[in-house]
């Protein structure tokens, strides 16, 4: 799966030259504002200014609207040569050297969503369409394979997949290690490991919404072992990487542990979200000290639900057109959940906010971020 041969990987030279290229131009005071701004907010504490992030890419929608100048890989070489996948990774940190907006320097091995699937047999295919292409999953188990798997058990740590995870973490440990700034503000993100429902339809295609009327006992019996495996890897990578108390993901730091992921909630009614996803979702946060959620979607039936799940300190959305912005910074203040808004917010609304929000605006070049966040002063 992936091959990647020696003669295709990245020289050492090659890559030092952009590791010092970021190395000389971090601003270590500059991370240290950024970063207590953004535990500022997550912990509902009024600051000066709320955080804005400017970036190329839409990590939600994967997609990238401009170049910076910065290197980029396919995924198929990712998958085998790990400093060409750090290096994707520190896109991101090279805008924000320049244009000097409020990320968090995150960096994730990008296994894409084959972590958990895989533990159950199925795999990753890759068709290369461009360079955001992700694999997309194959070979899910049929039915009664699914069962047999929950009755044997799965041996997390022995797994390929959570083996791979951890030798590149262990790889970039030390190819950053020389780097002193590099070394202490890039921090390692736990891999795309979904949401309970989520996963369920990853094993289940289209019939996971069938299940909810035709099988119900049997939904209940693969969420609540869906969830066990999703805290135990949790538990067991955010020990493995340190973080322990916060969390790093797509340029946040936040409480907590997890990222859920959970599209295909919005897909169902409030009523068989609150008996077939809800528990699980409140056992994940309970389990893993809190984080933050996600979803796609319209899910305005389910944001109270989800946003009274205890630990959750942020909201993202994958279509922050589809939500009406009043609507939800209101849940937000309610709950006191940050809304981690992928869209841009007029200045002059904006500057009125005092604190729920950390805005993510995607733009087309580098010069067009830096003219964004001249906006905000601090």
């Amino acid at each position: 799966m992936f091959i990647t041969t020696d003669k295709d990987k990245l020289s050492k030279k090659y890559i030092a030259h952009y590791l010092e290229k970021l190395e000389d131009r971090i601003d270590l005071e500059h991370i240290e504002k950024v970063t207590g701004r953004q535990l500022d907010v997550f912990n509902f504490r009024k600051v000066k200014r709320l955080p804005v992030i400017l970036t190329l890419r839409s990590d939600a929608a994967h997609s990238t609207l401009g170049r910076s100048g910065w290197p980029v890989f396919l995924f198929d070489q990712m998958w085998n040569d790990y400093a060409a996948m750090l290096l994707n990774e520190l896109q991101p940190v090279y805008e924000s050297v320049i244009i000097k907006d409020d990320k968090v320097f995150s960096a994730r091995p990008n296994l894409s969503q084959i972590v958990v699937p895989s533990l159950f047999g199925a795999d990753g295919r890759y068709d290369r369409i461009n360079e955001d292409s992700m694999p997309y999953i194959y070979g899910i188990p049929e039915k009664d394979t699914l069962s047999n798997i929950i009755d044997e058990g799965v041996e997390i740590k022995k797994h390929r997949t959570i083996r791979k995870y951890c030798e590149i973490i262990d790889f970039w440990k030390e190819l950053l290690s020389p780097y002193l700034k590099l070394n202490k503000c890039v921090h390692f993100s736990l891999p795309d490991l979904q949401g309970p429902f989520n996963l369920y339809f990853l094993l289940r295609g289209q019939e996971a919404y069938t299940d909810l009327f035709d099988k119900p006992e049997f939904v209940h019996r693969v969420m609540d072992f869906i969830t066990g495996i999703l805290i135990e890897i949790t538990n067991y990578l955010a020990e493995y990487i340190g973080q322990t108390e916060y969390a790093y993901y797509w340029n946040y730091v936040y409480p907590g542990k997890i990222r859920n992921v959970d599209d295909n909630s919005t897909q169902i009614s409030r009523e068989h979200y609150l008996e077939f996803v809800h528990p699980y979702n409140v056992k994940l946060a309970k389990d893993c000290g809190g984080g933050i959620h996600h979803y796609c979607g319209q899910g305005d039936h389910i944001i109270d639900d989800i946003m009274s799940i205890p630990g959750t300190c942020g909201l993202n959305f994958g279509n922050p057109e589809m939500q009406n912005f009043d609507f939800v910074y209101g849940k937000a203040l309610k709950y006191k959940t940050i809304l981690l808004w992928d869209k841009g917010i007029p200045v002059e609304i904006f500057k009125t906010l005092k604190t729920g929000v950390i805005m993510k605006i995607v733009v087309s070049s580098l010069k067009e971020a830096q003219e964004k966040m001249a906006e905000f002063p601090d």
